[in-house]
């Protein structure tokens, strides 16, 4: 009794014929029929009636035929299984995300090889426009972006990781730094630099660069450069909440956030993007778990 067997055993039932049977299963008729023959007389009892007409199951037969398919459906369960861990085991992540992300992702990665040491992980730094690029052209497997809810490729699937909100943020020394909340009235002629990013443009646009009443001195990419101005220069930014709990222990030291009220209504998002109808390998959608379960408690969005 095999499982090659219990499949014959459900192609004849279902097919009624010894000859489509051995079609289906690319074999001659004989060596169906002699493979039934063989179930029945391990069984011990007579699985179909034959005639002209063609087959059909006895009472016993179709008793079998039950206990087959379920049989057969364990059996692919076990398959899914089984690829489902190798997938877990061996397999590469390539990964396109804002700097922002870079220390979760990290911390993602030495964890995630603790479980996983043969999955290779690369990761490549990037503004949002960028991220999205690399996705769309394969070059990435699945890329991390904060953004709004407009102006979202169509060609992507877009899945939402947590809600977020900008904020403003001041060295520890900074006079604003007794703020909870704070107006655009109350920040005029400071001096910002600013994360080169969508997102925070029209942030900053919302609050001071189309009256001009502050000054920019620096925009970049470079996360380090923005802090370094920021803590030593006295300079204010404007950066999502995720963002400062990602910031090395040092830095979040000299810090102070403060919402802002005026855009405290424009909603954001941090995403993960990956491109539209093609299936993540289970240890893809694995390491991204344990990614959001970095971002705790404020994971809710995450569907």
């Amino acid at each position: 009794m095999n499982i090659a067997q219990f499949q014959y055993l459900i192609d004849v039932a279902e097919l009624g014929s010894f000859t489509d049977a051995a079609k289906k299963n690319h074999m001659t008729v004989p060596a169906i029929s002699i493979s039934i023959s063989h179930l029945e007389t391990e069984l011990g009892v007579l699985l179909f009636s034959r005639s002209r007409k063609g087959v059909t199951p006895t009472i016993e037969g179709k008793r079998v035929i039950q206990h087959a398919v379920s049989i057969l459906k364990r059996v692919e369960k076990m398959k899914d299984d089984i690829s489902l861990t190798r997938d877990l085991l061996h397999g590469n992540i390539t990964i396109a995300t804002i700097p922002g992300m870079v220390p979760k992702i990290i911390d993602t990665t030495l964890e995630f090889q603790k479980n996983y040491p043969y999955v290779n992980v690369q990761m490549a730094e990037a503004p949002s426009s960028i991220v999205v690029d690399q996705v769309k052209k394969g070059l990435a497997d699945i890329g991390f972006l904060s953004a709004g809810t407009g102006s979202r490729d169509s060609s992507l699937t877009w899945k939402t990781v947590m809600k977020d909100e900008a904020r403003l943020i001041v060295n520890h020394h900074s006079s604003l730094r007794f703020y909870q909340n704070i107006t655009k009235e109350e920040i005029k002629n400071e001096t910002f630099v600013l994360y080169n990013d969508p997102l925070i443009k029209t942030v900053a646009e919302n609050l001071f660069l189309k009256d001009g009443s502050n000054r920019v001195a620096l925009i970049t990419n470079n996360v380090e450069a923005i802090y370094q101005m920021v803590t030593k220069g006295n300079a204010i930014t404007i950066a999502t909440e995720y963002i400062v709990e990602s910031l090395p222990p040092h830095i979040k030291d000299e810090i102070h956030t403060i919402s802002i009220n005026e855009i405290s209504s424009i909603p954001n998002f941090l995403w993960r993007i990956t491109r539209k109808n093609e299936e993540l390998s289970g240890v893809i959608e694995t390491f991204t778990n344990q990614l959001v379960k970095q971002l705790v408690p404020r994971t809710e969005e995450y569907l």
